[in-house]
């Protein structure tokens, strides 16, 4: 096996807008953590394939399309890509396409192109032999963030009844003679732990750092797991979620470097030569178009219900409807006897935990905010509750059109049969 490994930052060299929290009236006024973007590329000879991550929030056909026609023109097939997001919400806009931020910074997106599409030429610049080990440790940074109210309603604090995936996956990259050149690790949380001004990378900077300070030459990566329900444990005495301050963003990080760390310490697989790509577009069925009623309604609401009920009247006056389906890229790599897994969803852990659990006797690694990031994808349990990963977070999605408001109950179901379906069929052709 050939391995190539690459790196750069991507931090802003003046004020841009961020997105993440929807409150900000304002640019970015400085930088508490440089956020970057980084790719490996594996080579066993007959196949490539690539997977990049990167700082931000998500990305749309905007970055993902031009990285992946130009790996076309380096010999890795567009579909033996994946780009993971970290998903921290201090990061510049950069969904031109379909995020709900409209203010870019032409000038730092056309460069950040530019950087992705660098990324895998330095790696393939790269590449020497390498051999790969796969071990598993866990962390308990995250706990779920969704808990019903007295009033009945699902709100956004901090419930330890509700699950949280505690796995900490890591891929080790190493030389012929048994140094650690890199190591990508995953963990399913959202990088919140603070909001404000400063362009930065939530825990997984912080991780990574640690990791770099104790396995000197090592290059680490973070990947962002099914975490679309699950916030850091920075609380308040209150059972509430606080924001903030930047030590409190260091101390989790460093929390999820120890455990990056002591999962090495056990027993590690390590993966042959293959290499293998599958994937799928799954539609995902949305919740009808509203009534005249229910937009009356929401006519009357907060800024965003209004907002999304005008940009609603005029999609249905044009085409006669909202969108009946919300597709969903699911991609599975195959790296020796390793199964990673890519949804372009913000997942709930319960998702990633189902595929897991059903397919316990692989080693597989479940990742959302892979490629075009299209909506949330709740657990069916969680329908029945409401919420803001069930209904209230498609009221951002008004470019380049609304959607309903939330999938119909069997996102779950769809999304991991389809997994599934893909795995065993490779599993099968071994």
């Amino acid at each position: 096996m050939q391995v190539g490994v690459s790196r750069t930052t991507i931090t802003p060299d003046r004020p841009t807008w961020m997105t993440g929290f929807a409150s900000r009236t304002a640019p970015s006024a400085g930088v508490y953590h440089d956020i970057e973007a980084a790719a490996i590329v594996l080579d066993n000879g007959a196949e490539k394939l690539a997977i990049l991550a990167a700082d931000l929030v998500g990305v749309d056909e905007f970055l993902l399309q031009p990285v992946r026609e130009h790996a076309a023109t380096l010999g890795i097939p567009p579909q033996s890509v994946l780009l993971n997001c970290s998903h921290t919400h201090c990061a510049p806009a950069c969904r031109v396409i379909r995020g709900s931020c409209r203010n870019f910074d032409d000038e730092y997106l056309a460069a950040l192109q530019g950087k992705l599409c660098r990324l895998l030429d330095d790696a393939l610049a790269d590449l020497q032999p390498g051999t790969l080990q796969y071990a598993s440790g866990f962390c308990t940074l995250g706990i779920n963030r969704r808990k019903i109210g007295s009033d009945g309603s699902c709100t956004m604090r901090p419930n330890a009844e509700k699950p949280v995936d505690i796995d900490v996956p890591t891929l080790s990259v190493l030389t012929p003679r048994g140094d650690v050149r890199a190591i990508a690790f995953s963990y399913a949380c959202h990088p919140t732990t603070m909001g404000g001004q400063l362009v930065g990378t939530d825990y997984p900077g912080p991780a990574r750092d640690l990791v770099t300070e104790k396995l000197e030459g090592c290059i680490p990566i973070f990947w962002q797991g099914c975490g679309g329900d699950v916030k850091p444990r920075n609380l308040t005495g209150e059972g509430t979620f606080a924001s903030g301050p930047v030590e409190m963003v260091y101390d989790i990080g460093r929390e999820l470097g120890r455990a990056v760390l002591a999962g090495l310490c056990g027993q590690a697989t390590e993966l042959d030569d293959r290499l293998g790509t599958a994937g799928a577009l799954v539609d995902l069925p949305t919740r009808d178009t509203p009534s005249e009623e229910e937009l009356q309604t929401l006519e009357q609401g907060n800024q965003w219900e209004r907002m999304w009920a005008e940009a609603a009247r005029r999609t249905i006056a044009e085409q006669g409807a909202l969108a009946g389906a919300i597709p969903v890229e699911v991609q599975v790599l195959c790296i020796g006897g390793l199964y990673i897994v890519g949804m372009g969803g913000e997942v709930s852990c319960e998702i990633g935990l189902e595929i897991k659990d059903r397919l316990n006797h692989l080693q597989v690694c479940t990742l959302g905010y892979s490629n075009l990031l299209r909506c949330y994808v709740a657990s069916d349990r969680s329908h029945p509750e409401g919420g803001y990963e069930v209904r209230d977070s498609f009221l951002y999605s008004r470019t380049p059109e609304p959607r309903p408001l939330g999938l119909k109950p069997g996102a779950q179901k769809l999304l991991v049969d389809k997994t599934l379906e893909l795995i065993l069929a490779m599993e099968a052709a071994r």
